[in-house]
């Protein structure tokens, strides 16, 4: 994957985590029905074939328009028809292995960049476990950094473990160390070695912020009352 690609891909994830807004309008995917959007660019099967794909993913929520998208970067690049049906089919199941993986409440772009992350080879139950860790914000970004991690060469497993652990960290972190981890490589560091050398820093400020509202031994509930404190004794009758 380009880095152009890879740029574009990580700034429509920040779009949509609101981290460039400005950028918002001109990454917006147009308005045009599937039909008109193939018209003229596939022949009369391969269309056929591309929009059977579109309505089932219609049908069960999913985002179809990216399925038009891929079948459209098929034709931009003139690959056979029988090869840009496949490659929809293969994204088509990929945003709902995604969705099943977010749960049913995942915004569109959390399930498109599962989609993208289960087509780098992350499991979906990788992404199951990246809800469980931020069950609250989103995890576009999160998913984004992932995928891109794999793609600089970070093994599968490493990306996961890391980003996993970092699922609590801001947005822009994030971001900042995914950069930082490409520029690691692109110097000619190991790719398993950038990505948890960049991690450790991040995961212990994370760590660090957390421990006051850990329970500290029991002595203390989550609202701060000593639960352990001396009670006075009874009085004698």
């Amino acid at each position: 994957m380009s880095r152009r690609v890879r740029a574009m891909r990580l700034a429509a994830a920040c779009v949509a985590a609101g981290l460039l807004a400005p950028l918002a309008p001109a990454l917006a995917q147009g308005a045009r029905p599937p039909e008109a959007r193939l018209a003229g660019r596939l022949d009369d099967a391969t269309r056929g074939l591309v929009l059977a794909q579109v309505d089932s993913a219609r049908r069960d929520g999913l985002p179809f328009e990216k399925l038009v998208d891929r079948a459209l970067e098929g034709a931009s690049k003139r690959a056979p028809g029988s090869r840009i049906a496949v490659a929809v089919r293969d994204l088509r199941l990929a945003l709902g292995q995604a969705r099943e993986a977010l749960g049913r409440d995942a915004s569109p772009v959390e399930v498109e960049a599962g989609a993208s992350a289960v087509q780098a080879r992350v499991a979906p139950r990788v992404l199951a476990g990246l809800r469980r860790a931020r069950p609250d914000g989103s995890l576009t970004v999160p998913l984004a950094v992932l995928t891109d991690l794999v793609a600089f060469g970070v093994p599968v497993d490493t990306a996961a473990r890391t980003v996993i652990a970092l699922a609590r960290a801001e947005d822009a972190a994030l971001v900042a160390y995914q950069h930082e981890v490409e520029r690691d490589i692109s110097v000619g560091a190991v790719p398993a070695a950038a990505a948890s050398l960049r991690a450790g820093p991040l995961v212990r400020s994370l760590e660090n912020a957390a421990v006051p509202t850990q329970n500290t031994g029991g002595l203390y509930s989550g609202d701060g009352r000593n639960t352990n404190a001396t009670r006075p004794a009874p009085r004698k009758p």
